[in-house]
């Protein structure tokens, strides 16, 4: 049944009459809508911009959890060598008395984050992780910054650009399609936010933290540089913000009566295959993170079922008109 078919219109609003523009006013409305956008991102980058410090700060903050992860795990390897030494009743490698130490002296300002001399961490500590990201050109950490301001700027102006397109979008819906949008679009925001702070806090920390313990440090020392991490960072803060939609999608795709909750039972082994394929091709190729990913799209879709569930009984008026 074509979508524009009056059964079907009936059966998604008891009262089909819009007032119509023409293709001009949409244009109009299009262009003014546009503008209001980028004014409201213009003052949010002017606004975030003197902050650069503060900025980075939460931007490189995961690279920063997993180095403490992997100084943890120094330390640990250290005093390990240190009862064994004890054990045998032989002397521990000097350096490594150093070390040891050096990290017992200044692990709670080192952890905290408030030591001042980070420079000296891996000649003092014998971690030779960078405490900090590198840059490799003189204008990759000002490129950098402003990509993060970019980002910072579109999460503020975000209500208003939301705002706007929205304003767009509704002078053209049915009054039972903006019900609709109102519904789920709180539920859409929020998983959204989920997905972005699961990626943000565990996924990537993890990840590098695997990545890194991959490299000997005999041979690679592990250096990250910031325009490589700020990548890998919006990329996998992005598709975690959008995985996480999976619940919204099922959902959506039976109300349409694409698949009905039934059919999303009936497939599960299917959608758990497909799951893992998507993981795979959206992550670095190393198995942590895309274990990280698949298993939160697994328990979405476990959400899914359960909201489709919930919502078989809004599928007959459209099923009824098809």
């Amino acid at each position: 049944m074509p979508l524009d078919d009056p059964q079907l219109r009936h059966a998604l609003d008891d009262d089909p009459q819009l007032p119509r523009m023409s293709f001009g006013d949409h244009l109009d409305e299009l262009r003014s809508r546009l503008l209001k956008s980028l004014l409201a991102i213009v003052v949010a980058i002017v606004a975030v911009l003197p902050f650069k410090h503060q900025v980075q700060e939460i931007v490189i903050d995961p690279y920063r959890t997993q180095w403490r992860m992997g100084f943890l795990e120094h330390v640990a390897r250290l005093e390990g060598a240190e009862a064994a030494a004890t054990a045998a009743n032989q002397p521990m490698d000097k350096l490594e008395v150093k070390f040891l130490a050096f990290c017992r002296e200044h692990r709670e300002p080192i952890l905290a984050g408030t030591f001042k001399h980070t420079g000296i961490i891996p000649y003092e500590s014998g971690y030779p992780m960078p405490y900090s990201l590198y840059a490799t050109g003189g204008l990759e950490d000002t490129l950098s910054f402003m990509w993060a301001s970019l980002v910072f700027a579109l999460v503020l102006a975000g209500p208003v650009v939301i705002w706007q397109a929205w304003a767009f979008l509704a002078a053209g819906l049915y009054p039972k399609e903006r019900a609709v949008f109102y519904r789920y679009f709180p539920f859409m925001v929020g998983l959204m936010g989920v997905g972005v702070s699961f990626g943000y806090f565990v996924v990537l920390p993890y990840m590098l933290r695997f990545l890194a313990n991959l490299m000997d440090p005999t041979q690679v020392t592990a250096i990250f540089t910031i325009g490589q991490f700020l990548n890998l960072l919006f990329a996998l803060t992005a598709a975690m913000g959008l995985v996480f939609q999976l619940p919204l999608v099922m959902v959506a795709l039976q109300r349409i009566g694409l698949v009905t909750h039934r059919g999303f039972v009936k497939n599960w082994r299917m959608t758990i295959l497909v799951i893992c394929i998507v993981a795979a091709v959206v992550t670095p190729p190393e198995p942590v993170s895309m274990l990280l990913m698949a298993g939160p799209m697994v328990v979405l879709f476990g959400l899914g079922l359960v909201l489709t569930w919930f919502a078989r009984h809004r599928d007959a008026p459209i099923a009824e008109a098809a």
